[in-house]
């Protein structure tokens, strides 16, 4: 990967981290790692700060199978754990059955929001039964813009999932280091550092809101010179209106 492009990331991590205070010494960080371009290059990126970093932390990485019909083929989930494994990233899979649920439930509930839901719970079940209280997701700036205008053109709602987050009943910190992070430069890293990706599984992927969010953002990203950035500070005025405690 370029110097300048390296650079870029890391800059845009290391801010998130020191803006929101991410990281301290002494934490044990569980990754949630999808599988998915954005969260190997946060496994990637944070493992590479961990030998920098004069705050001592440690990092795993917990994987959670959809199961049937969208469960990840042997082959995909041996190529995450030896990439992860060459980082010095121990690799916990844990079996779900959300596939089966979100598709026996279409219809009911939006599947996308249900699968969110039923992901997202099972990443605090598996932060709280490995001993971990912090956890970090992937989430970038594209992630977060599209976020807010789903909230705001289909719910009337000026909200967005914040950088860091503490879930009381769950007593776990959330923190999300790419929010800084444009989803182009991540594509280009994920292609020079050939990081494992799994495609997508899911039968509802590419006909859904959240994708039509995400063409919206790409075209006025065409249009708008420097929109994303811009984004990024309506985003920080949001964020700090709101409590990061759920």
């Amino acid at each position: 990967m370029g110097k300048q492009h390296h650079r870029r990331i890391f800059s845009s991590i290391g801010k998130a981290i020191a803006d929101y205070r991410m990281i301290q010494h002494g934490d044990r960080i569980l990754l949630a790692v999808s599988g998915g371009k954005d969260s190997l290059l946060m496994a990637w990126a944070l493992a590479d700060i961990r030998k920098r970093s004069p705050a001592k932390f440690s990092l795993e990485a917990v994987t959670i199978d959809p199961g049937e019909p969208w469960q990840f083929s042997e082959a995909q989930l041996s190529a995450i754990s030896r990439f992860l494994a060459g980082i010095e990233i121990p690799h916990h899979v844990i079996s779900s059955n959300v596939a089966r649920i979100v598709t026996k439930q279409h219809g009911k509930k939006t599947p996308c929001s249900l699968c969110a839901n039923l992901r997202r719970g099972s990443l605090h079940q598996a932060a709280n039964d490995l001993g971990f209280d912090k956890l970090a997701l992937g989430h970038t700036l594209d992630d977060a813009i599209e976020t807010l205008f789903l909230n705001m053109f289909f719910q009337g709602s000026l909200r967005c999932f914040k950088p860091k987050t503490y879930l009381s009943r769950r007593n776990i910190e959330v923190i999300r280091p790419m929010v800084y992070v444009e989803e182009p430069w991540i594509r280009r890293a994920a292609d020079r550092l050939g990081l494992p990706v799994a495609p997508p599984s899911c039968s509802y992927s590419g006909n859904t809101n959240r994708q039509y969010m995400k063409d919206v953002v790409s075209e006025l990203s065409v249009k708008i010179p420097g929109l994303k950035r811009k984004m990024q500070n309506v985003l920080q005025s949001v964020w700090r209106q709101v409590p990061v405690t759920d």
